[in-house]
């Protein structure tokens, strides 16, 4: 196959495929651009009160997505005493939402999703998807309902 003739063939298959008009390195620099600032949003506003009791992290982690592709990101690591909560985020790939965070704790785990002007924390997904905002409050009734008493 020439060189012409591959060139013709790579573009009817991207053609096939449809554009998506989806701009993949815009939406993944975003997302992360937004876990940063929950991150800072935790740290500053909503545990500001606590800091002191409580040691933080931002461990490294290496996502894959389809259409994305391999992305570092950094999770949120919360030690108060022996118990670790951890932040960690899914992708942006996510139907519903732009952007998933998984927070593991010792007794569950909850989902914060990302909607693209705000987050919030799915309250229950059956027999309907109910979506509370996250603020103070409810980012206190997570770390309530998934770690130890």
């Amino acid at each position: 196959m020439t060189q012409n003739q591959l060139h013709e063939f790579f573009r009817g298959k991207k053609q096939k495929a449809g554009p998506d008009g989806i701009d993949w390195v815009t939406r993944r620099d975003a997302w992360i651009r937004a876990v940063k600032e929950l991150y800072q949003t935790v740290t500053d506003d909503y545990l500001k009160a606590a800091k002191a009791d409580v040691e933080i992290d931002y461990p490294d982690k290496v996502v894959t997505e389809s259409s994305i592709g391999v992305y570092h990101i950094s999770e949120l690591s919360l030690r108060v005493g022996d118990e670790v909560v951890l932040f960690s985020p899914k992708g942006t790939n996510i139907v519903g939402a732009k952007g998933r965070i998984d927070v593991f704790g010792d007794r569950g785990e909850a989902t914060i999703v990302w909607l693209g002007d705000r987050w919030s924390v799915i309250a229950s997904r059956a027999p309907m998807l109910r979506l509370i905002d996250l603020n103070a409050e409810s980012f206190s009734e997570i770390l309530k309902d998934i770690m130890r008493p």
